[in-house]
């Protein structure tokens, strides 16, 4: 891509703005429309976040500016948005971003990551010269984000601090040795052509039309690294951000900030995935998981509230990974989120966040037996449960007739969820009050639904109560996760395999409710739909996803169908980590709705061969263990479950390998049936990129 000459634009601009690009947009797009993605920084004691770009672009705060970087070697400058060679990768799966680009000689190396300094979380920006010759390095702030584009009127140098807006904003390591400044589009000009002038104690850039721009340059020899430091936190009026300069202290390096991911990661339960291409989206998803929550609060960039059913899914996913704490600080701030008439309230308004609420909150107390929050909340549960029973019963704007099923059946599953919890806290008559409503609203459910299958002639329910069948029938697949879409097994099979022929799923992956994009976080409610129900295409969907993962593990909301980046909405999806969270976990074990559990669920033909294990699962019924072994084509199971006390028996499955094997035994070892591996597999070959597929 050559534009020289032209003002510089982040890298999804320059994609839009050229004409041999496919992400060609005709006019001067001010929205990224074709490469929504980034991945999220931040630290787990504060509820600022930044992010960083495919191309190293930083942005902290509401994203009116960001620092961008170019190098200068022999030949000319080199600029990340407008280059080919430029690769990035994460650090051992931890929100630490590391992007390389070729420069003769080698390579020049940015990294970004967050700490937590006296003063508050910082944003670090580094840039390593791994070449065998010297360099310069210029560091830029420009008007524009990974989102869009931005505004600044006016930039302040002064010394090493820099302030963009009245807000102080980067601290230079040193005074730099070139400055150029300007409006859109002459700070890049000036550093390219060679004209930035020395650099002054004080510098101010200001430009009415909001399009300020200020670069700073430095020589950086051969091996060495320079560090600026930006404020997650600008919080309050303009000017009164301290800068954490001296007074922050050391801060730590890429490596010790990796380990200590590496450490909170494993506070969870152990998953060995005997397949490199899953393990690493998988650890990258665990870490961008315990990003997420803040408190009470599911945190995106930009900082902006999401719904509750968002929220329901990472508290599940954050529970299904052991991370209790923090799943119970979202559910217990319920009664803050609920109006006197029981409703949760949510941005987006749906009549499924009661339910979704109530659903995360069962599975919370299912995992933990955390009694003393549920006797807090009754008063809540109750409240919410009954606006759900009104909402069925009301003349208007009842359920059935303003919801979609997805809403309705979660609604459902919420109900269902809570009940165990309220008869373990003493409260039994309100949960066959809810058992009661629960079966009142899927009977409503049901007669609906049958009475659309008639009308319809399909086996895929409309998305809504007498509505058409169409592309918005997808948002089913959410029900059909929750294991509460009506019918056997055999018709919901019937109704994916239908939905699936209903050019609704593109290369493995669903479409989003307008057909423009593809949906990740759909895409793996179906396959979470589908490996329930023992059908493999979930392995060779996932494995469509996969594919189309970021360099460093991340899935926007919507793709765009042509460049695979994002189209709409989030950069790096909440909702997409927790569900490829909670799948992966319900690959190695998921619960039954018939109460028992399912231990090797789903397992892809690359596993066969292999030895996985899992520990410390936190399951419904207990803490679990198992190792899968191998004796030729036979597997060997080894469990151990830790129940809670209730007495009762658990059937023990493991249906990805033996369908016809089963226990009630806490613990044991058994030697299931052959399972011919692959030709390509042998045993003991676990791990190598040569044999990582699922197909």
């Amino acid at each position: 891509m050559s534009r020289a000459g032209e003002p510089l634009g982040p890298w999804w601009l320059e994609r839009q703005l050229d004409p041999e690009s496919p992400d060609f947009q005709v006019g001067r797009p001010r929205e990224n429309v074709t490469h929504r993605d980034w991945v999220q920084l931040g630290t787990l004691n504060s509820s600022d976040r930044g992010v960083v770009d495919p191309r190293g672009l930083v942005t902290s705060g509401a994203g009116g500016w960001s620092l961008d970087w170019w190098v200068g070697a022999d030949d000319r400058w080199h600029v990340p948005a407008r280059e080919a060679g430029v690769r990035q990768r994460r650090i051992d799966g931890a929100p630490v971003v590391e992007t390389a680009m070729r420069v003769p000689g080698g390579d020049a190396v940015h990294r970004c990551f967050a700490v937590q300094g006296s003063l508050g979380p910082i944003l670090v920006v580094e840039v390593e010269n791994r070449t065998t010759i010297p360099f310069a390095v210029a560091f830029a702030v420009m008007p524009y984000g990974p989102a869009g584009e931005g505004a600044v009127r006016s930039i302040v140098l002064d010394g090493t601090l820099v302030t963009v807006d009245g807000i102080s904003t980067v601290l230079l390591p040193k005074l730099p040795s070139r400055i150029a400044g300007g409006c859109r589009g002459e700070a890049f000009a000036t550093v390219l052509e060679g004209r930035a002038s020395s650099a002054s104690i004080a510098r101010t850039v200001v430009c009415e039309d909001r399009q300020a721009e200020l670069a700073v340059v430095y020589p950086l020899p051969h091996t060495a690294q320079l560090r600026l430091l930006l404020p997650l936190s600008t919080a309050g009026t303009e000017g009164t951000v301290a800068m954490p300069g001296d007074r922050a202290g050391p801060v730590p390096s890429a490596e010790h900030v990796t380990r200590g991911w590496t450490a909170q990661a494993n506070r969870g339960p152990h998953f060995g995935i005997p397949e490199d291409r899953l393990r690493r989206a998988f650890d990258a998803a665990r870490r961008d998981l315990l990003l997420l929550p803040a408190g009470e609060d599911v945190l995106t960039w930009p900082a902006r509230p999401v719904p509750w059913t968002t929220t329901a899914r990472v508290v599940v996913a954050l529970d299904h990974l052991g991370f209790h704490a923090e799943a119970e600080q979202i559910v217990r701030a319920l009664p803050d989120e609920q109006r006197m008439d029981g409703t949760i309230v949510s941005v987006d308004g749906s009549p499924a966040s009661n339910g979704a609420a109530l659903q995360a909150l069962g599975l919370h107390w299912q995992l933990t037996r955390d009694a003393p929050l549920i006797d807090d909340l009754v008063g809540p549960v109750a409240k919410a449960a009954h606006w759900i029973e009104k909402r069925r019963t009301a003349r208007r704007r009842a359920l059935l007739t303003t919801a979609r099923y997805a809403d309705v059946l979660w609604n459902a599953s919420g109900l269902r969820s809570i009940t165990p919890a309220l008869n373990a806290v003493g409260q039994p008559d309100l949960a066959e009050d809810l058992d009661r409503f629960a079966d009142q609203l899927r009977s409503d459910v049901v007669r609906r639904l049958t009475a659309d299958r008639a009308r319809l002639g399909s086996a895929v329910p409309p998305a809504s109560p007498d509505g058409p069948l169409d592309i918005t029938a997808t948002a089913n697949l959410v029900a059909a996760w929750l294991g509460v879409w009506d019918g056997d097994d055999e018709r919901r099979l019937a109704a994916l395999a239908e939905l699936t022929r209903q050019r609704w799923v593109v290369d493995e992956l669903v479409l989003d409710d307008q057909g423009w994009g593809l949906q990740p976080q759909r895409t793996l409610e179906l396959a979470l739909a589908e490996s329930h129900l023992g059908d493999p295409r979930a392995s060779a969907r996932v494995m469509a996803l996969l594919a189309r993962a970021s360099p460093v593990e991340t899935w926007p909301e919507v793709m765009h169908p042509r460049s695979g980046g994002g189209s709409r909405g989030h950069g790096q999806d909440p909702a997409t980590v927790a569900t490829f969270c909670t799948f992966v976990r319900s690959m190695f074990v998921r619960e039954n709705t018939s109460g028992g559990l399912a231990l090797c669920g789903l397992v892809p033909p690359a596993w066969l061969g292999q030895p996985w294990e899992v520990r410390e699962v936190p399951t419904v019924h207990g803490s679990l263990g198992y190792a899968v072994r191998w004796h030729g084509d036979r597997p060997a199971l080894l469990w151990e479950l830790t129940p809670w006390d209730d007495g009762h028996d658990v059937l023990i499955t493991a249906p990805g390998l033996d369908a016809a094997w089963s226990s009630t035994d806490l613990s044991g070892e058994a030697l299931l049936a052959p399972v011919p591996a692959p030709d390509e597999l042998h045993p003991g070959e676990g791990g190598t990129e040569a044999s990582s597929s699922f197909a």
